[in-house]
């Protein structure tokens, strides 16, 4: 089926306004945390979290280096699967050392940006941040940003624990603005984390009959993506219809999506989708003069669920099996 019968709705990140500058950090001076959250903003991007090291002689960065998974809420810092993952460790914090030897630096800073658009670190940051802190000597504080604000996590001294401060506010921003990437509309403003404000949505778009909504939002539930596609979208195989959706979500910084529908065909396969992991949820409904009433919806458990977490699973499950043979 060609894509040129789905019809766009809503698209937060117009392709138009992608980032694709190089950027060059080298020789610039950093005196303090806010300095480094200043600089850093240029990294701002709302579709996928990257992990950066920067590389510091004294206080000005001699290098830096990314890593990413292109997801929008996650980043493996390491590369590693389970029968390898110590050595592999072992490995790249050697490299790391070692990139800090030929590089002459004496410090470094680690830095990630949230696509969610709330700079707050999560546990999952804390435990990157102590595990850079003791294993790789140098370690100068981590920031993490975001739209307009940064958190900050260093280590105390005196006591050895990590010191966080959250949503610190940035003055005078770059001229790169990420915040203007995020198209204004009436829609940015709403969510989906339940089924009834599908429905809502759903009354609001009034497609044919011939078509079925597919919203795809990130992981605060916003949403990023609204698409009318035909119903015959749904007599493609799952796989093919799950790769679809993965490379939207990765297109819009999305995490999850949902299916309002009112031809019955269409909500049975979408169920199945669901089920799989493929989509997050479904509901078929019908609509009355002043509302939709949902009558069906899917009985997949992992209500809101990651549905990259799909596929990244069914990549290391197909690792792990080349490994035994």
């Amino acid at each position: 089926m060609s894509e040129q019968n789905i019809k766009e709705i809503y698209n937060a990140i117009p392709e138009e306004n992608k980032m694709k500058k190089y950027i060059d950090l080298r020789n610039i001076t950093i005196n303090n945390q806010e300095d480094l959250a200043n600089v850093c903003q240029i990294f701002r991007n709302p579709k996928y979290e990257t992990f950066r090291i920067i590389y510091m002689k004294n206080n000005r960065i001699v290098n830096y280096e990314s890593i990413t998974s292109r997801l929008p809420n996650q980043c493996k810092v390491w590369r590693k699967n389970a029968t390898t993952a110590h050595l592999r460790n072992i490995k790249e914090i050697e490299d790391v050392s070692r990139r800090m030897y030929r590089l002459g630096a004496n410090g470094y800073y680690i830095m990630h940006n949230h696509p969610s658009g709330d700079a707050k670190a999560s546990l999952e940051d804390l435990n990157v941040t102590r595990f850079f802190e003791k294993k790789i000597t140098g370690f100068m504080g981590h920031v993490i940003i975001d739209h307009g604000t940064y958190a900050w996590i260093d280590s105390d001294f005196l006591t050895g624990k990590l010191m966080v401060h959250n949503r610190k506010r940035i003055d005078g921003l770059p001229d790169i603005n990420t915040d203007q990437m995020i198209r204004e509309s009436p829609l940015i403003n709403n969510i989906v984390s339940s089924r009834n404000e599908l429905a809502r949505i759903m009354y609001d778009i009034k497609h044919s009959n011939h078509y079925s909504v597919l919203i795809l939002t990130n992981v605060k539930n916003s949403i990023r993506l609204i698409q009318e596609v035909p119903n015959t979208f749904i007599n493609m195989s799952y796989r093919q219809i799950g790769g679809y959706i993965k490379n939207r979500c990765l297109d819009t910084g999305s995490i999850r999506a949902f299916v309002g529908t009112t031809d019955k065909h269409f909500f049975d396969r979408s169920s199945e989708l669901a089920n799989l992991g493929y989509l997050t949820d479904c509901i078929a409904y019908t609509l009355n003069k002043d509302k939709a009433e949902i009558v069906e919806y899917c009985n997949n458990k992992v209500h809101c669920q990651n549905i990259l977490q799909t596929f990244e699973d069914e990549k290391e499950n197909k690792n792990k099996e080349m490994i035994e043979r």
